[in-house]
């Protein structure tokens, strides 16, 4: 049993890896295709402008909230450009403004010296949701798949880890078969015995009377 316990241990780290490289290639695909990838309720966008550095890198993947309650000034979030709705931009909120129960915001880039027209009074039909976090390591990985760059060597790596994934697997199915089965011969004998201890009872039970 401990055999086995350790086994599975030794294998969750491919099967870890396994499910992320699976996660990056769905998010390589829906960007590619421009589509708005999504995991667990987050949005998912490459960073192509540097007008929110260095709070948020060029080339970083960010993570986007798209049920927040409620957005307030300070907040990071991305929006659909006014007019522009093929373009995203995540930028920060420097006002909000609520005229007749409408609210409407103003955001600025941090390394933005001023805010540009169109980011004035959008209203909250344009926001995608606010931003959570960040990856510059998924990010690096989308770049060198989207451009072409990722090496036999990478590719390789990759075949090594789920190889060797899928064999621990195995091994731990094999395993697990053979304790069943041993299991079930320990079964068997047990129930063999006790067959032979009630006939021997019955035996000495019909010589007593």
């Amino acid at each position: 049993m401990k055999n086995t316990v350790k086994k599975i241990a030794n294998v969750i780290p491919y099967l870890i890896f396994l499910i992320a490289f699976i996660l990056i290639i769905s998010v390589v695909s829906s960007i590619k295709k421009g589509e708005t990838p999504s995991i667990l309720g987050k949005a998912i966008f490459l960073v192509v402008s540097p007008s929110m550095e260095d709070t948020i890198m060029v080339g970083d993947i960010i993570f986007v909230d798209i049920e927040p309650e409620n957005y307030h000034v300070g907040d990071i979030i991305s929006f659909y450009k006014p007019d522009e709705d093929n373009i995203v931009i995540t930028h920060r909120i420097i006002e909000i403004e609520d005229i007749d129960g409408i609210k409407y915001y103003t955001t600025q880039g941090d390394s933005n010296y001023e805010t540009l027209d169109w980011e004035i009074d959008f209203t909250e039909d344009q926001i995608i949701g606010t931003y959570t976090s960040k990856s510059g390591f998924i990010g690096k990985i989308y770049s060198a798949i989207y451009s072409g760059g990722i090496s036999l060597v990478f590719i390789a790596i990759i075949f090594v880890f789920v190889a060797i994934g899928v064999m621990e697997i195995i091994s731990i199915i094999k395993v697990l078969s053979e304790a069943k089965g041993k299991q079930a011969l320990e079964d068997e004998k047990e129930k063999l015995v006790q067959i032979e201890v009630e006939r021997l009872r019955k035996e000495q039970k019909e010589k007593e009377e």
